[in-house]
Order: C-alpha cells, then sequence, then structure tokens
C-alpha cells in the first residue's frame, strides 16, 4: 500500500509522511499519536479543527509510511522532537504551537514543552501518559511488559501471523473506510512494530527532557476515561494554581482509542479553539458559544 498523503524529506534520503489541512495563514496544531498508533489516529481531530486551524498528522520515524532513523539512532523523545521541529519547519508552520498527545505521546508533550517551551501555545492530552508515574518500579514494568507485547508482534508479523486478525481488528475511533483499512495493513507491517518496540525501549523516566521542575504555564487540557482525570490530572492542578488555563474532563465509559471519535474529537477542537484565542496573538479565532464549556468537566 503507498502513502496516502505527502512525504517529506527531513534528512538527506529520510522522509517523514505527513497529511496537512487548514488554511496556511491559521494557527498551527500538531497531533502526535501513540506507541503503537498512526497520524490516523488524529483524523477526526483535523476534521473537527481544518476549517480555521492549519493541522499536522504525521507518522514519526519507522511508524506508518515513514522511513526508519538512521541505524543505531535511539528513538528517544529528543529525537522525535527534534524531528518533528526539522519537519514543521519544512512545511512553513509558525509558532506558537498547539500540540494534541494520544497515549505515550504525552511523553513527548511534556518534553516538547520542558526543551521548547517559547514555541507552545498549548498542549491537550487525551489519555496521555506522563513521565512522572514511570519513575516508580510498577511503571516501569508496565512499560516493559508493554515491550514484551511489541516484541511478539514484530515476531507474528514477520510470519505472516497477523494476516488473520487484522481484517477484524476493532476501530473504537470510527475511522471512514479508507483510513480505517490502512490501520489494518500497519498492523501487519513489521516496520512499525520494530520501530513502536524501538521507542519503549528509549525511554528512560530520568530523562533530563521529564525533569518536573522546570515551570511551565502555557494552558493545559487533559481528556480522560478515568474517574480521577488519570496521570496528567497533576499537571492541570499545577497549572491552575499558577494562574493558567488548566481543565480536566474525565469520560467514564469510553475506551483508550474512542476518545479519538468525531464526538470527542469536536470537545478537543472547543478546547484547542480557545487556547488559540488566548495564546495566539495572530490569530483570528472568534469568540466560543456557550456549548464551548458543555462539558462535564471534574474539580481540580
Amino acid at each position: 500500500m503507498h502513502a496516502p498523503f505527502d512525504l517529506v524529506e527531513v534528512e538527506p534520503g529520510r522522509r517523514l509522511h505527513v497529511c496537512v489541512e487548514g488554511p496556511p495563514d491559521a494557527p498551527w496544531v500538531i497531533f502526535d499519536h501513540g506507541a503503537f498508533g498512526s497520524y490516523a489516529d488524529g483524523w477526526w481531530i483535523k476534521e473537527a479543527l481544518k476549517s480555521d486551524h492549519r493541522v499536522v498528522l504525521y507518522g514519526r520515524a519507522g511508524m506508518d509510511w515513514s522511513d526508519p532513523a538512521p541505524e543505531g539512532t535511539a528513538l528517544t523523545p529528543e529525537f522525535h522532537i527534534a524531528d518533528l521541529r526539522r519537519l514543521l519547519d519544512l512545511l512553513g508552520a509558525r509558532p506558537p504551537y498547539i500540540l494534541v498527545g494520544h497515549s505515550m505521546a504525552g511523553l513527548r508533550l511534556h518534553a516538547f514543552a520542558n526543551l521548547h517551551p517559547a514555541e507552545l501555545a498549548g498542549r491537550v492530552f487525551v489519555d496521555a501518559m506522563n513521565p512522572t508515574n514511570l519513575r516508580p518500579k510498577g511503571g516501569m514494568r508496565l512499560l516493559k511488559a508493554f515491550g514484551r507485547l511489541l516484541r511478539i508482534g514484530r515476531v507474528a508479523s514477520k510470519i505472516g501471523a497477523l494476516n488473520l486478525i487484522a481484517p477484524v481488528t476493532g476501530d473504537d475511533i470510527k475511522l471512514p473506510k479508507e483510513r480505517r483499512l490502512e490501520k489494518r495493513f500497519l498492523f501487519r507491517k513489521t516496520d512499525h512494530w520494530t520501530a513502536a518496540l524501538e521507542e519503549v525501549l528509549a525511554i528512560d523516566p530520568e530523562a533530563s527532557c521529564f525533569d518536573q521542575s522546570v515551570a511551565v504555564t502555557t494552558p493545559v487540557s487533559v481528556f480522560s476515561r478515568q474517574a480521577d482525570g488519570g496521570e496528567n490530572a497533576g499537571l492541570v492542578k499545577s497549572v491552575s494554581n499558577q494562574g493558567g488555563y488548566g481543565r480536566l474532563f474525565a469520560l467514564e465509559g469510553e475506551t483508550h482509542t474512542s476518545l479519538l471519535n468525531p464526538a470527542h474529537a469536536a470537545r478537543i477542537a472547543r478546547e484547542v479553539r480557545y487556547m488559540t484565542r488566548i495564546q495566539v496573538p495572530w490569530s483570528q479565532i472568534p469568540q466560543p458559544d456557550k456549548a464551548a464549556h458543555d462539558q462535564p468537566e471534574i474539580g481540580v
């Protein structure tokens, strides 16, 4: 299957797969998918925002249709952030950006805020991870267990065992047929499993990019399927206590991926628009209507 969107050369001979939609002069929003996700996971967020934002969906090195990283390169958050910034520069992106991250992309959202705070207008965490939760032994045990699962998946992809499973994999995101078929193709792709595994193996909870002493007060919204708001609930409280904008939405009964479906993407888009309006001076985003805060927020 050929890449459905553009392949942009970020280094000589190495390209990243990227889908960009929205007015060229609009504020920029970047969606970062989870460890075994793809660009398509942010499809409905793009659809909800593309009328007045420039939205970027992309595949990290080695994932979906992106070329792998140079041999011997550790797929750390720092590497991926540098890669993303190269891509954004080539796309002519104009900071500050709003970053939306799902699942393990939460780690990169934390790292980006520490490394390049001046380039941020806000962050939206969608059932996303927080590096502080990896520091206790239990957190690393879960991460290592996920790594073992990825190893098994990689072997299964090599021997063709996933060809039988891929056609019946679920789709809580409710993607259009074409995007759904792409996801099932990637489920069988060994390179995709390999890159996901290498990302997990490269995570160091003590890395300097996860330094929690760095104060970041740009707006934060957290969407979680857990009643207490999940791993980033404390971040919302921290930002709010410093006079910043922090909102927390507990959406019990949802799955890890259903938080990216059309209904929730519309809610995420309303948060993004609010952040843009208050943080991006040159934006032309209109005042939100009363529906902008119609979702159940839990106290922090």
